[in-house]
């Protein structure tokens, strides 16, 4: 697993996604980042200002995702004049395990806040003040048939958002110091 700290090694054009997402749900967090009122540059248009900050007690927890299998997409939706995106983050989750299938369980109903960092470095953050990134309509969790067939789950989230979100606040205090292996889903 990457440490989410961890610098990327990527040279800057490599897209593909951090096999480790931090999440919470949103009712944790007292205090989301915003858009700049001023948008002087593109950027201005999708880099968020501020600190997510939690509830007192509260943290996010990491969701691993096997090498190369997610992927963050963005589309836009609606009409002219009411366009808006959707973000679409899927996830493939290795291992058939109590602790996935509790984890989707968890977050069927829940609104979730999901910092998704990308190989460049880049962290899309799903979810906001008003909606969280909600689970999607194909998440699958299969045993396999064969004993070479994969088995875990392929986990999806949507939001609809304004415009995309990119997180550049801080990340130590939102992930905690705790050593407790059964705070992370991992394999």
């Amino acid at each position: 697993m990457v440490a989410v700290s961890q610098s990327p090694s990527s040279n800057g054009t490599t897209t593909a996604m951090s096999m480790s997402l931090p999440s919470c749900v949103k009712d944790n967090v007292s205090h989301f980042p915003k858009l700049p009122s001023n948008k002087n540059s593109y950027e201005d248009f999708a880099v968020l200002e501020g600190d997510i900050v939690m509830i007192n007690g509260q943290r996010f927890y990491h969701i691993y995702c096997s090498r190369d299998m997610g992927e963050l997409k963005y589309t836009t939706q609606g009409t002219f004049g009411g366009k808006s995106m959707k973000a679409n983050l899927e996830i493939y989750h290795p291992g058939f395990k109590p602790k996935l299938l509790g984890f989707i369980a968890s977050v069927m109903n829940s609104e979730v806040i999901i910092l998704a960092r990308l190989n460049n470095g880049d962290i899309h953050m799903l979810g906001d003040a008003d909606r969280g990134a909600e689970i999607g309509e194909n998440v699958e969790a299969s045993s396999g048939k064969a004993v070479t067939d994969n088995n875990g789950a392929t986990v999806s989230f949507v939001y609809d958002t304004p415009t995309a979100q990119v997180y550049t606040g801080v990340m130590d205090s939102l992930i905690g110091q705790s050593t407790n292996l059964d705070d992370q889903v991992t394999p």
